[in-house]
């Protein structure tokens, strides 16, 4: 009897464990747009870093701008009186590492941000990864990262087409793989 109760009591003590690493993939879709052309300044903190960001100053602590030639190439204008930012950042590595969003979705008074690590193999040189995005104040500024893999993906019947494999982008067409783990 008191190993039958005992083993139940540990039964709902994983189960409760195991439902709170369950990743939040519903809601509605949050009002976002992608933050493009900056990089993260050398004199921030390494390490990593979820932010959520409400204003000029504090943007500028962890951000400068990386304006390119052409189209499009100047750094994502944001106007703090009427959005912020949600940022991720990586440590320095100098492994090949892809941060990409999969969604922001709004899910009562949170946002969750999913997003997935792509890594591949070593090189010469050290980078920060980062994903930022710009979000509309109107949307709550809680918010909950969560990494997801491709099988959370499936799992939930969400169809995800990755950006990893683009000719575009510093990481080339190959050797970048999901990484595991949460």
């Amino acid at each position: 009897m008191k190993k039958t109760f005992f083993l139940s009591i540990v039964t709902i003590a994983l189960m409760a464990m195991l439902s709170s690493c369950a990743v939040n993939l519903g809601g509605v879709t949050a009002n976002y747009s992608p933050l493009n052309n900056y990089y993260v300044r050398n004199d921030f903190a390494n390490g990593t870093h979820k932010l959520v960001i409400h204003n000029q100053e504090d943007f500028r602590r962890v951000f400068g701008d990386a304006a390119v030639m052409g189209t499009n190439g100047n750094p994502t204008q944001v106007n703090f009186s009427r959005q912020f930012v949600v940022a991720l950042i990586l440590p320095e590595t100098n492994r090949q590492t892809q941060l990409e969003p999969v969604m922001l979705n709004r899910v009562g008074d949170r946002l969750y941000f999913s997003y997935i690590i792509y890594e591949g193999h070593n090189t010469s040189y050290n980078i920060r990864p980062f994903v930022a995005m710009v979000v509309d104040r109107n949307e709550p500024g809680d918010v909950v990262f969560q990494r997801v893999t491709q099988r959370d993906l499936d799992d939930a019947g969400i169809r995800y087409n990755s950006n990893r494999i683009n000719p575009g982008t510093n990481y080339g067409t190959g050797g970048l793989r999901p990484s595991v783990g949460h």
